[in-house]
């Protein structure tokens, strides 16, 4: 059984922006201020990036008090990325507090944009491509 073949004109494509402009019937639409997931994020779930703001936000003697057998694994997880990284030791738990947060908040939206003002010469498009060659190398 086939697929019923969409309008794909620019008329109709302008009328329904959406992706490949098949956008939702108007009345399907979400309002402006209506959110998309009205009962919020699923109960239990943990949000590493709070716990990491809130101790991030404590002084030495908050954190001194903190009592370590009373946390939940997320949040030991968070205390200890935070105490790491103010001692100095950034490198790993930033990578490691990258990865948590991707994973728990998802990954952001990375965009680089060139316009026509900014040509670039050939050494400095490979001086670009090595660059990003050592971050992708170094990042597995």
């Amino acid at each position: 059984m086939s697929k019923p073949k969409t309008d794909s004109s620019p008329a109709q494509q302008a009328k329904n922006p959406g992706r490949n402009g098949n956008a939702p019937p108007e009345e399907h639409q979400f309002q402006p201020g209506q959110s998309g997931n009205p009962k919020g994020s699923p109960k239990g779930r943990t949000n590493l990036w709070k716990f990491i703001c809130t101790y991030m936000a404590m002084t030495d003697a908050e954190l001194a008090k903190v009592d370590w057998l009373m946390l939940t694994q997320a949040k030991k997880v968070a205390l200890t990325l935070v105490e790491r990284a103010t001692k100095g030791k950034g490198c790993d738990s930033e990578r490691l507090a990258r990865y948590c947060v991707d994973r728990d908040e998802g990954k952001a939206s990375e965009h680089l944009i060139i316009d026509k003002d900014n040509d670039l010469s050939d050494d400095e498009c490979e001086e670009i491509r090595t660059v990003l060659r050592k971050a992708y190398d170094n990042a597995g």
